[in-house]
């Protein structure tokens, strides 16, 4: 038997699941009345903070709406890494992309066994030119995913960009031990002048 607190998680999770659905069918104001009620069940939910402010994000004049609701998501949890995350990707679709980085750092110096994370924070950093840290996170992805040929790419790819040309080859040839055909690892061995195998 649910208690009465359970049955308002439960509940909550029932709407929350619904205002998903209905967003996925692009049925936005059924979507957001479960998202509402779901946040009504319990207004300290995180994952419903996310979802609606996803859904009102979509919405070009509720921008700065789904905007409250991500910030509140960030009072509620502000070591939840999924929350620095989500408000990094709304930031990034609104072209903040200076705003955008930090918190795609935040959310893998919250979850540093992320990869996908980590990978995010690492090319928002690459891309705004700040080589050096992101040369950190890279790292930190090859070290994660050993096996993954795109890690030691993209290493590589941030040492060539700092001039440092063996280190690079060493990471595309790596790459290509892993996957012996990749054209961008070729293509990068290739501009730094040296052979694909020492």
């Amino acid at each position: 038997m649910y208690s009465v607190d359970s049955a308002a998680v439960l509940g909550n999770g029932i709407y929350h699941r619904l205002g998903d659905i209905f967003a996925r069918l692009n049925q936005w104001s059924e979507a957001e009345r479960f998202q509402r009620a779901a946040l009504e069940a319990q207004p300290d939910h995180i994952a419903a903070h996310l979802s609606y402010g996803t859904m009102l994000a979509r919405n070009s004049s509720r921008t700065s709406e789904a905007e409250q609701w991500f910030r509140r998501a960030l009072r509620l949890a502000p070591n939840d890494a999924s929350v620095h995350h989500h408000y990094a990707e709304f930031l990034s679709s609104q072209r903040r992309t200076e705003e955008a980085f930090q918190y795609r750092v935040k959310a893998a110096e919250l979850a540093p066994e992320d990869y996908a994370l980590v990978m995010a924070a690492a090319s928002s950093l690459r891309l705004l030119d700040r080589k050096l840290e992101a040369e950190r996170w890279y790292r930190q992805a090859v070290k994660l995913r050993p096996q993954e040929a795109r890690a030691h790419t993209n290493l590589g790819a941030i040492l060539h960009l700092l001039g440092r040309t063996q280190e690079a080859a060493n990471s595309y040839r790596e790459a290509l031990r892993l996957q012996p055909d990749d054209l961008t690892t070729l293509s990068n061995l290739a501009k730094l002048g040296v052979p694909a195998i020492s």
